[in-house]
């Protein structure tokens, strides 16, 4: 079976190798030839927990036209990657389910006011590093949750031959209330880290740093309180023991110079607070020390 993944950034790689690995046909959607020659010479590589190694051979592209056309995509890029990744598959008129994977929740409101008929939402939990344009470090263990959107509800029920102990699958039925999850996760965790410039598993060792995570975690949930049953603040720290070695994508995004998520992440959580009447001071600290470092 081939399956499309649109997207070679850490999380990209990680579900690549692992579907290669379970004997998936995995093909790239990469904008930079020089990376998809790269990965097609050589395969992906994967560095697991355990510091062993796998070398995977996979398909990688830049061209459209080489693309299977049948297969589902996975889409993992940034948001500003998403516009161009859609505009390919409409314009190819892709009927075969679409998954997309993303840090924020601005790609949840731009993919709904889309035609595109069979859509899932999933949430990735594990900690991954992107060491080249080739290797993904798998940093700590999490879950994929996956939930259907729009169209065929057991498009990606196929992932369940790939869940394992290393890489379970869960399967949800609201789409909503995974991508908000995740993304109130990412507020917890990314903003401070990034300011921080710490690993996730120092915000629950570094005492200075664990009274600003558990400050942002009571203002976060006083402002989404349905979600606290869900996301008790044991959870979110047993993320962050998880992948304690992983440098979140916004502190790798500043210290690799590039853009951080702010908008998408910490901005959108502002907005939907503002909506619904509430402040987040803490929050809204955070986001205008992220918009100082990001421009600077």
């Amino acid at each position: 079976m081939d399956v499309v993944i649109a997207g070679a950034g850490s999380i990209g790689l990680l579900i690549g190798s692992y579907l290669a690995e379970a004997g998936l046909k995995v093909v790239f959607f990469v904008r930079r030839e020089e990376q998809a020659a790269l990965i097609r010479q050589q395969g992906i590589r994967r560095i697991n927990g355990d510091r062993s190694e796998i070398v995977l051979e996979v398909d990688a592209q830049t061209d459209v036209g080489k693309l299977p056309e049948h297969a589902p995509w996975i889409i993992s890029t940034k948001y500003e990657g998403i516009a161009p990744v859609v505009e390919v598959i409409l314009d190819r008129n892709v009927k075969n389910p679409v998954m997309f994977v993303q840090n924020g929740y601005g790609h949840f409101d731009f993919i709904r006011g889309t035609s595109m008929p069979n859509v899932f939402f999933a949430a990735v939990e594990h900690g991954a590093g992107r060491l080249d344009d080739r290797t993904v470090s798998h940093n700590g263990i999490g879950t994929i949750n996956i939930a259907p959107y729009r169209g065929d509800e057991t498009g990606f029920d196929f992932l369940q031959s790939v869940s394992s102990a290393v890489f379970p699958v869960a399967y949800a039925k609201d789409a909503h209330h995974i991508i908000l999850r995740k993304v109130l996760i990412n507020c917890m965790i990314n903003p401070l880290t990034a300011i921080l410039i710490v690993r996730n598993g120092d915000l629950v060792v570094n005492p200075n740093a664990k009274i600003l995570f558990d400050q942002l975690y009571e203002e976060i949930m006083a402002a989404f309180p349905e979600m606290k049953s869900d996301l008790p603040k044991t959870a979110v720290e047993e993320i962050c023991k998880r992948t304690e070695k992983n440098r979140s994508s916004m502190l790798t995004d500043r210290e690799n110079g590039n853009p951080m998520e702010i908008e998408t992440v910490v901005s959108s959580v502002l907005h939907m607070g503002e909506r619904r009447g509430v402040r987040l001071p803490l929050l809204a600290t955070l986001e205008k020390l992220l918009l100082a470092i990001d421009r600077s």
